[in-house]
């Protein structure tokens, strides 16, 4: 697929992963539409692309409201026409790791609001726009290896990106015959802002608050526990771009170029 002078939309491309997909599609031509829930890291992210010489807007969006999404529509259509390229990459997680039974309904609402919801605004909204572009199309939704492995501690997570995985799949067979095709992102441990994703919620609903019981607690009381999560991921001291081993934090340089080979 030709990326050069097609328009993307990123969403959560404020920082971590969403800003590396959205440099890396500006470095490859795209014009970007940088979208984030906040105003200030989008025209920032935005900026960096005007210095580098592409063409790029800043809008704030909250993924989770659906009227906000086809408000973001109407305005990125209104500046570039069309969109070739929509990236559904916003997403949230809950710190501390937590039972699945700790995991209060509006832990279990607000991530699903935002990893699946916020895919599925993302997806209605522009897909039947897109079926009207003449040309290559592509969607990337952003899923997580936690929907490939059993994390213990992230259900409300994990549920939601189990949800995007069927999305995806399904739109891909829809959309495979419409000149849109369709890829899941499903990363690893990646440093970004994610784990702090709760300064986002109310004060009185944020973990912290509410004092959750980590589930690291369990473990203690077992003395077992997933080695993923309670050894290797925590304790991870290196930070580099490339892994040495599956279960190393990287950062997310890398990540934008990956994803523009994989539309490509």
């Amino acid at each position: 697929m030709e990326i050069s002078g097609r328009t993307a939309v990123v969403t959560g491309a404020g920082s971590g992963l969403g800003r590396a997909i959205a440099l890396a599609l500006s470095t490859a031509g795209a014009n970007v539409a940088v979208v984030d829930i906040d105003r200030a890291d989008a025209e920032v992210v935005s900026a960096e692309i005007a210095q580098a010489g592409g063409i790029s807007s800043a809008h704030r969006t909250d993924v989770a409201q659906l009227d906000e999404v086809r408000q973001l529509a109407d305005d990125v259509y209104r500046t570039y026409a069309s969109v070739e390229i929509l990236i559904n990459n916003a997403g949230v997680n809950l710190r501390p790791f937590r039972a699945s039974w700790d995991t209060s309904y509006s832990d279990f609402q607000w991530i699903m609001n935002v990893n699946f919801w916020g895919v599925l605004h993302g997806h209605h909204v522009f897909v039947p726009r897109m079926l009207h572009t003449a040309g290559q199309k592509h969607i990337v939704n952003t899923s997580s290896m936690a929907s490939l492995l059993s994390i213990a501690g992230s259900s409300a997570y994990t549920i939601s990106k189990y949800a995007v995985d069927g999305l995806s799949s399904c739109a891909r067979e829809e959309l495979k015959s419409q000149g849109i095709g369709v890829s899941i992102l499903h990363p690893g441990p990646i440093r970004t802002q994610v784990a702090f994703s709760e300064r986002r919620r109310p004060h009185d609903e944020q973990s912290e608050t509410r004092r959750v019981k980590p589930w690291s607690e369990y473990v203690e009381q077992s003395g077992g526990g997933n080695p993923i999560i309670e050894g290797r991921f925590e304790r991870q001291e290196t930070y580099p771009d490339v892994a040495a081993t599956p279960w190393e934090y990287i950062t997310a340089n890398l990540v934008g170029h990956m994803v523009v080979e994989g539309i490509r």
